[in-house]
């Protein structure tokens, strides 16, 4: 309940709208704050505020319920037709303030980059990868060692107590 409450606060607490600044994919943005934007977008962030929109209705309307005791409709009402699509519309300028901790902890090149390497779904490509990777270490590695270890076994010919050991 607290956590839905803070999302709703965070929510109803927007005063400031965000300038909207548009980022295409490989493009630059302008500023670290642009770029971050940009980045949690690409991540899908707006998604998964919108697919929670429906728990922060429910906590809002039992939050509501309980300060308007008796006003059941009037507050389904109220969250329906005016809470829930001014947070819809306003939501950038949630998104705008939950992109602080990067815009100060990163350089607009590097939200770039990291922006540019999940638009090119290089996470999901690299996952693919390091399997195969993993797969061929498996296939490889057995002949790979036993060649190692003839190899440091014969460099080491001259002792006595690894001579004639055999892998």
């Amino acid at each position: 309940m607290r956590h839905r409450l803070l999302i709703l606060a965070l929510a109803l607490g927007l005063a400031h709208p965000a300038p909207a600044q548009v980022v295409q994919p490989g493009q630059v943005a302008p500023t670290a704050e642009a770029e971050a934007k940009a980045l949690v977008l690409a991540a899908g962030l707006r998604d998964q505020l919108l697919n929670g929109m429906p728990a922060m209705a429910e906590g809002l309307r039992q939050h509501l319920n309980q300060q308007n005791p008796g006003r059941e409709d009037d507050v389904r009402r109220a969250v329906e037709t005016a809470i829930v699509p001014t947070v819809t519309e306003r939501l950038d300028e949630l998104i705008a303030l939950g992109v602080q901790p990067l815009v100060r902890g990163f350089t607009a090149e590097e939200l770039y980059i990291m922006r540019r390497f999940l638009e090119l779904n290089l996470d999901q490509r690299m996952e693919g990868a390091l399997q195969l990777v993993s797969f061929e270490l498996d296939r490889e590695s057995g002949e790979w060692l036993r060649k190692i270890a003839e190899q440091a076994l014969a460099a080491r010919a001259s002792d006595q107590s690894l001579r004639g050991l055999r892998f």
